[in-house]
């Protein structure tokens, strides 16, 4: 299955000969709003009633206002809804001299976490949904879906869809924007999905999410380890936008709510490097060993990942790089071992036999996952589909395999 699988890998990386990339997009403009589903128009019967809402940052961890499409808009694909080019890239590039909409998206930004506060105080439990690299919110909404259709969502309960700009590629644009998702993906956790956590107080809380989503969750937990060159060119960035640097990549850690926060993460592209301490800031990369772990917060109740060590784009391949990014934490075994001394709360859920798929669909109906939600006290008794049979060949858009390196520190 191995062999199999890095040859998919060498297929796949022949098939990267061109591409294109994109900016992913809302295909809404009212946030926090709530999510059309038995009240909407052509909802199917019979329609369980969930009390879900979304919200949606850029790539700076910078929240969508309501009714964005009124300051900018973007040139958006005719084929593909929410995907389109965007010159300025960000929300802060694009409000950079225009103090009527840099206002905006700060007032809306506190709007939005109060009626996450208030979202939270409505429900004992809160679920947050967070979806990977090359996703658009026309691709991530029906995971979403299929992961809420096993839970046991009860009356009680809420559900916030974190959907982020992760960029969306195929062929070489797809390898070129891991590199940057990569990076900013930790913003999108620190600044982003770290304010909503913020905003719920005492409640359960738990956060599934796939792929690059696990850097997204991790960084809200605490700050990251960044890049070298990503912080220095955010540096000069920063300058023209008009923002802080410091609040960019060092925001304010974490508040202590008095939450339970469970973690449960499907595919993780991460590794080692994403659990140190950030306080070891290194000058290169090259060859760098955190000489620390950082704590996960008194919050975290749990945590739970998968393991696949067929995972095509967890995976080696011959394009791979010490330099570029990890992501053996989902892919190797020994690398949660290993942190699993520093992290004991730590459970590994191990597919075997090993699969050949990464998308979030496939996760989600493999038994590991459901095994996983059951041991949380989670998962609930509609009928989950077929698992269908592993992709070995034809592996899912994100994340090309020729991206990445498991030996990275």
């Amino acid at each position: 299955m191995k062999t199999a699988t890095r040859l998919a890998g060498l297929v796949l990386a022949a098939m990267l000969l061109a591409g294109c990339a994109a900016h992913s997009f809302p295909l809404d403009t009212q946030f926090i709003g709530p999510v059309a589903s038995c009240d909407g128009p052509g909802a199917a019967a019979p329609c369980e009633r969930r009390d879900v809402v979304q919200l949606f940052s850029d790539m700076n961890g910078t929240l969508y206002p309501s009714d964005w499409q009124k300051q900018f808009q973007p040139r958006m694909s005719r084929k593909r809804p929410g995907e389109g080019r965007w010159l300025a890239g960000n929300l802060l590039a694009q409000s950079a001299g225009n103090r009527k909409f840099r206002t905006l998206i700060a007032n809306d930004t506190v709007r939005q976490l109060k009626e996450v506060h208030a979202f939270g105080q409505r429900h004992q439990r809160i679920f947050i949904l967070v979806h990977g690299f090359n996703a658009s919110v026309d691709d991530a909404r029906p995971d979403f879906e299929r992961v809420e259709d096993i839970l046991d969502l009860k009356a009680g309960d809420g559900v916030i869809r974190f959907y982020w700009d992760g960029l969306i590629g195929s062929g070489v644009g797809a390898i070129k924007n891991w590199f940057k998702v990569a990076n900013s993906s930790q913003l999108v956790g620190s600044r982003g999905l770290r304010g909503v956590l913020d905003a719920v107080e005492g409640r359960d809380v738990y956060l599934i999410s796939h792929s690059r989503g696990a850097s997204v969750v991790l960084s809200a937990l605490g700050n990251p380890v960044h890049n070298p060159k990503f912080l220095r060119k955010t540096k000069i960035m920063a300058a023209l936008w008009g923002t802080s640097f410091r609040a960019l990549t060092s925001p304010a850690p974490l508040q202590e709510r008095n939450n339970r926060l469970h973690v449960l993460m499907l595919a993780p592209a991460i590794g080692r490097i994403d659990f140190c301490d950030a306080r070891a800031q290194p000058k290169s990369f090259k060859d760098f060993v955190c000489p620390r772990f950082r704590p996960l917060g008194k919050q975290v109740a749990s945590f739970a990942y998968t393991v696949n060590s067929d995972d095509p784009m967890l995976g080696k391949s011959i394009l791979s790089s010490r330099a570029l990014t990890p992501t053996g934490f989902g892919y190797l075994t020994s690398v949660g071992e290993e942190l699993a001394t520093e992290y004991p709360l730590m459970k590994a859920y191990v597919l075997t036999p090993p699969q050949g798929f990464h998308a979030f669909k496939e996760y989600a109906a493999n038994p590991q996952f459901l095994e996983m939600i059951q041991d949380a006290g989670i998962k609930g008794i509609a009928p989950v589909l077929e698992q269908s049979a592993p992709l070995i060949v034809t592996p899912s858009k994100d994340m090309p395999s020729a991206a990445f390196e498991e030996n990275s520190p």
